[in-house]
């Protein structure tokens, strides 16, 4: 290095020191720390005592933790496909009107819900879904259907954190509106001249070009629904008989509610252990499916 770039590598250093501190003290301390407290039993109030992997152990005995793994799994499998279909489907609409005056409005109206706090639309939902009085069940009653007790039914409560969950595409929605506005016009021209159909350019041609983008919003997706929390917690609080319980708030009980932080950060360690060995699954099973440009 020359003595301008040691002199440059030394400012760009002490600019980014305490960016640096605040993510050692705030994300890598508090990480590790967890890490430790998963080993032992720790209730805030007393010194942590080494238990070794006995929270583990009790992690795959207790049923309640079972049963916010499965709901989970329920959201992440019917949630993360319907949502990323749904976005891509106003997506592809959006493109083939993208000359409209109306088009800026209708993203901003999509995009929206994304931009408001999950608990003030939570709230707003459950006003929405309520069995007496929610707009849902008043316009099912207008088509002569007994609406369903959505928040108060088992079998009702994950369609409708499910549904209320299609409301955060926007983001997603517009990283397709973006991946399908580069897509080369030149393939679309040489498709219709040989005859091809809607669904051959789709098929052959649209997806594969934004491959990329539909692995990112899929992976992202993913990662979003396991850590699902706040619908969840203010829709139904878990219930009724922790029908719509999750993981993240399995997690929060523990630590926050039943003290038990040594449990809670065994729990949490899973769900990332999980997480991660998902989305290395995904990166697997699309290795050679995804198209980057400018790949030989």
């Amino acid at each position: 290095m020359t003595k301008r770039e040691k002199k440059e590598f030394i400012w760009g250093v002490v600019f980014v020191f305490p960016w640096m501190i605040g993510l050692a003290l705030f994300y890598f301390y508090p990480i590790l720390t967890s890490l430790y407290y998963s080993f032992t039993r720790y209730t805030i109030i007393s010194a942590p005592k080494w238990v070794g992997l006995l929270n583990y152990k009790w992690l795959l005995t207790d049923n309640i933790f079972w049963t916010s793994v499965e709901n989970t799994l329920y959201f992440m499998v019917i949630g993360v496909p319907l949502t990323q279909i749904t976005a891509l489907v106003i997506a592809y609409m959006f493109y083939y009107v993208r000359k409209s005056k109306t088009l800026g409005f209708l993203k901003v109206f999509y995009l929206f819900p994304v931009l408001v706090p999950g608990v003030i639309l939570a709230i707003v939902w459950n006003l929405m879904l309520n069995s007496q009085y929610g707009v849902f069940n008043f316009f099912l009653h207008l088509l002569g259907i007994n609406g369903p007790n959505w928040l108060e039914s088992t079998y009702w409560t994950k369609p409708a954190i499910v549904l209320v969950g299609l409301w955060y595409i926007g983001m997603s929605m517009i990283i397709y509106i973006a991946a399908l506005n580069d897509v080369p016009k030149e393939l679309y021209e040489v498709a219709d001249l040989d005859g091809a159909k809607w669904w051959t350019k789709l098929s052959q041609i649209t997806i594969p070009m934004i491959s990329p983008a539909v692995l990112f919003n899929i992976i992202t997706g993913m990662i979003s629904i396991i850590q699902l929390f706040d619908l969840p917690y203010i829709l139904t609080s878990g219930g009724p008989n922790y029908s719509s319980y999750t993981w993240a708030m399995q997690i929060y009980d523990n630590a926050f509610t039943y003290m038990n932080m040594g449990y809670a950060s065994a729990s949490a360690w899973l769900l990332f252990l999980i997480t991660f060995a998902l989305t290395v699954l995904i990166f697997i099973l699309s290795k050679n499916k995804i198209y980057y440009g400018g790949e030989e």
